[in-house]
C-alpha cells in the first residue's frame, strides 16, 4: 500500500504522462475504470498492477510498467556482466522505446515520441533529440518529475558535467583494460571526429552523438540510441538498436567515452 507521499507523488506523474506517454481510454479496464488518471483511485489501480505483474509497486504508469501490463516487455538482454537494479531499469525503458520502433513524423526532429524526449529539456520541436532520448530515458527509469542536473541537450556535455562529479564512474579508450571497464546500463558518447573525442577527453565541448548500452561482449558494446538510423548516423529518424565493435577503429577513436549515470 502506498504511503500519503507516494501516492501524492504518483498522482503528480500519471498526469503529467496522461496523453503523451498513453492515453487512458487504450490502458486495461482496471485503469479505465478510474476515468481520470489524476487521482488517487487511477495511481493505487496503477500499484496493484504492478503487485499483479511482480514489479516494484510505486502507483507510476511509466514506460516500463505500461510495457508490463500491456505485455510488451523485451526478452531480457543477455550480457557478459552484472546489471544492477538501476541499470536494469533503465535498458528496460529503453528497450520498450525501442521496440515501439519511434520514428520522426511531421518534419525532422519531430513527432509525438521526440518531442516528448524534447519536452523533457526544454528544448523545442526540431532539435537535435539523441541526449534528449537519453535523458527522457533516465527520468522514466527513476520516476523523476524533471532531469537530473548533469541532463544536457548535448550528447558531449552528458559525459562531461556527469564525470566531474566526484561519484561518477567513467570510462574512456585511453583506459587500461577500457573494454573490461564498460557495463549495460552505462551512457555512451562519441565525438565527431578523433581529434575532436580526444579534446572532449579533457573538457572541451564539440559536437557528437549518445546512447545507452544494454548489452556488452567480446564483440563490442550494443546500445539504444535516439536521432540515429541504420547507418549510425548522429542525425537519423528514429530510435536504434546499434552494434560497436571493439574491432571498428574508427568509432573507437571517436569514442569520448562511458560513464555510469547511477553513481551520478
Amino acid at each position: 500500500m502506498l504511503n500519503t507521499e507516494q501516492l501524492a507523488s504518483a498522482v503528480a506523474y500519471n498526469k503529467k504522462q496522461a496523453g503523451v506517454l498513453w492515453k487512458i481510454d487504450e490502458l486495461p479496464m482496471e485503469l479505465k475504470s478510474a476515468r481520470s488518471a489524476d487521482t488517487a483511485a487511477f495511481a493505487l489501480a496503477v500499484g496493484s498492477l504492478q503487485e499483479a505483474k511482480g514489479i516494484a509497486s510505486d502507483g507510476k504508469l511509466g514506460p516500463s510498467t505500461l510495457a508490463h501490463i500491456l505485455g510488451k516487455v523485451a526478452a531480457p538482454v543477455a550480457s557478459t556482466v552484472s546489471v544492477g537494479d538501476w541499470a536494469g531499469a533503465l535498458i528496460s525503458v529503453c528497450e520498450a522505446e525501442a521496440a515501439k520502433k519511434v520514428r520522426e513524423v511531421g518534419g525532422k526532429n519531430a513527432g509525438l515520441d521526440v518531442e516528448k524526449y524534447l519536452k523533457c529539456l526544454g528544448m523545442s520541436k526540431g532539435s537535435p533529440w539523441c541526449a534528449a532520448f537519453v535523458s527522457w530515458c533516465v527520468m522514466q527509469s527513476r520516476g523523476l518529475a524533471k532531469p537530473p542536473s548533469w541532463c544536457s541537450g548535448s550528447a558531449v556535455s552528458l559525459f562531461q558535467v556527469a564525470g566531474r562529479s566526484k561519484t561518477c564512474v567513467k570510462v574512456t579508450p585511453v583506459d587500461a583494460d577500457f573494454k573490461s571497464k564498460v557495463k549495460a546500463g552505462y551512457i555512451w558518447s562519441r565525438a565527431k571526429d578523433d581529434a575532436s573525442a580526444a579534446a572532449a577527453r579533457k573538457g572541451s565541448w564539440c559536437q557528437g552523438h549518445t546512447g545507452i548500452v544494454v548489452k556488452v561482449d567480446d564483440v563490442g558494446f550494443h546500445t539504444i540510441e535516439g536521432n540515429t538510423n541504420a547507418a549510425g548516423s548522429r542525425e537519423g529518424d528514429g530510435v536504434y538498436h546499434k552494434t560497436h565493435k571493439w574491432s571498428d577503429s574508427e568509432i573507437i577513436n571517436k569514442t569520448v567515452g562511458w560513464f555510469d549515470p547511477a553513481t551520478v
